[in-house]
């Protein structure tokens, strides 16, 4: 019985050895490197072997590798031989100490990194956490005899590796992940994406994170199918490569975060679109960040001539903590979109639906519902009772896709992972600490618990004032704004630092930029900005997927290390 990934590895080789399992595109453009899945497994098996003869097995590797190709190798070849797997970003120098602290957490045994990565990093990391073994993947390939049964030695309730997230609301957490959630969590995608051995995936996500991890490496594997890679840098630098590998190649399955489409959208020109064929492309999938109906509706159109269905799009919901996949829509169907009044997104309260072009009418996109028989619950974050459809509350997930807690953090894993019902004798939940909504059997995710803003008795979400801000000049950078409340008790004002363009960085009248997001948040929301900080491009700070951090921005912001571009523009002038 087929029953882990190694395994699954194993009989695609036997089944299908010439299938190419990934191939390479350098700078997105060119292949310079295709595995089939034969010599994958015969790899993986050497790799397993070596660290078999080190003595890792139950122990912790770090995983340090800028090319996706090299890390697919280590990363299994640590899964067969029974090794926790560690994947991480590779950081900068100046960002050392969030690596020596991961380290430190997961209690790693050994570093195994890309030879650039090795000399760029080995003697600032063993600085700060004590020398550790380092290996590079052309020394575990060459080091010992291939592991002559992979796999075979995997249990079910094993830890596969930890997914350290992004920390997007605080201090990342190594998140448990096991081989049956592995499986589960597949399955799941599998069946809500309707995908086959005959699937093809195209993916530029970091190969580190979960959805370019689970979604875009392992799930292949999982299918026996074949995905295409290049590295993310390669797309942002010019986002007509990943649409260009789409068509090439045929994908069926590719996608990425909101910003990704907007980036095409913005980016892509129009004569540049007439030679690509997007018809293949039966799952365009959007999550990892709040789904902008606005987003949706603009890339089907401006792609439409390629050859794209709007039912392709397909937004979904997912976490680190259920491994990857939550919810997801209905292949070929186009997302619903619900418009809800914004005064009524009050935890606890039934939504109060509306025409879009009521005043204060917010979009929300359906991001479907679970696919591999998991319960999911909206429920009241303080109470811990179930709220009814079409109330607003924190979503609960119970599943087998639900990983085991935080590594070495049995306070966070008990409040994350153990919720329980009022009432409920059932199996523990997974807080999300979301908030949503289910409406028809549809969930509607609203915004971060912790990110919600309360003002006057109301709450708002942040993404919403971000929205509108953003639009209300040419100036402001897509996507680059975050607004929370001062970290005073009881202060409701709110603050919004947002990224300007590289071209609105020269804007003669940078007041009248502020002013004109005022206004914006004024009209649509009815509540005033108490002060707007204007940054240069880049400076916003984000998570590894592309998130905004909020909370740090606030503390970047208390500490004043966020400066006004404004206030830098006044101090040249002083004589």
């Amino acid at each position: 019985m087929i029953d882990n990934l190694i395994l699954r590895l194993c009989a695609a080789a036997a089944i299908q050895p010439d299938k190419v399992a990934f191939r390479y595109l350098e700078r997105g453009e060119q292949v310079t490197q295709e595995l089939p899945y034969s010599e994958l497994a015969a790899r993986v098996a050497a790799v397993s072997g070596s660290l078999g003869r080190g003595n890792y097995r139950g122990r912790r590797a770090v995983l340090l590798f800028a090319q996706p190709l090299e890390f697919i190798q280590a990363f299994l070849g640590c899964l067969a031989a029974g090794v926790t797997a560690v994947p991480l970003a590779v950081p900068s120098l100046k960002n050392i100490d969030a690596l020596a602290g991961i380290c430190r957490n997961a209690d790693a045994a050994c570093v195994i990194a890309g030879v650039q990565e090795r000399l760029q990093l080995q003697a600032a990391l063993d600085a700060r956490t004590g020398p550790m073994p380092w290996h590079a993947l052309d020394e575990l390939l060459a080091g010992a005899d291939a592991q002559a049964d992979p796999g075979s030695g995997i249990a079910a309730g094993d830890i596969a590796f930890l997914q350290y997230t992004s920390g997007s609301t605080g201090a990342p957490k190594g998140v448990m992940v096991t081989h049956a959630n592995l499986l589960a969590n597949g399955a799941a995608i599998c069946r809500g994406m309707r995908m086959s051995r005959d699937s093809v995936f195209v993916s530029w996500l970091p190969h580190y994170h979960d959805m370019g991890l689970i979604g875009n490496l392992l799930q292949p594997v999982y299918l026996g199918a074949s995905c295409t890679l290049m590295r993310p840098i390669d797309f942002i630098q010019k986002p007509l490569r990943w649409l260009q590998a789409v068509s090439e190649f045929g994908a069926t399955i590719s996608g990425g975060p909101n910003f990704a489409y907007d980036l095409c959208i913005s980016k892509i020109a129009e004569e540049q679109r007439t030679g690509l064929d997007l018809s293949c492309w039966e799952v365009a999938f959007t999550g990892a960040e709040p789904v902008k109906a606005a987003t949706v509706a603009r890339f089907a159109q401006a792609f439409a001539l390629c050859g794209l269905r709007p039912g392709s799009i397909y937004p979904c919901y997912g976490m680190a903590e259920s491994t990857l996949f939550i919810t997801g829509g209905e292949v070929g169907v186009a997302a619903s979109v619900k418009h809800f009044q914004t005064d009524s997104l009050t935890i606890g309260k039934a939504v109060s639906r509306t025409d879009a072009d009521a005043p204060q009418a917010l979009p929300f996109v359906s991001c479907g519902q679970p696919h591999g028989g998991e319960q999911l619950r909206i429920v009241h974050p303080d109470t811990h009772l179930p709220l009814p459809a079409g109330h607003v509350g924190e979503i609960w997930l119970r599943g087998d896709s639900n990983a085991v807690g935080y590594h070495a953090n049995p306070e966070a894993s008990e409040r994350g992972f153990g919720a329980r019902l009022i009432g409920d004798v059932g199996g523990p939940y997974l807080r999300t600490g979301d908030l949503g909504t289910v409406e028809d059997g549809q969930l509607y995710v609203l915004g971060r618990l912790k990110d919600v803003l309360i003002v006057r008795g109301c709450n708002y979400y942040p993404q919403d004032i971000e929205s509108a801000a953003q639009t209300a000049h040419a100036a402001l950078a897509p996507n680059g704004g975050a607004v929370f409340q001062r970290a005073t008790p009881h202060d409701e004002q709110l603050v919004l630092v947002h990224e300007l363009t590289r071209q609105g960085v020269r804007e003669g009248d940078l007041e009248q930029v502020a002013e004109a997001v005022r206004g914006a948040v004024i009209a649509e929301h009815g509540i005033a900005l108490a002060k707007i900080v204007l940054i240069k491009p880049g400076q916003l700070p984000r998570t590894t997927s592309g998130k905004v951090r909020r909370n740090l921005c606030r503390e970047m912001f208390e500490r004043e290390e966020l400066p006004d571009i404004r206030d830098a523009a006044a101090m040249e002038l002083t004589p």
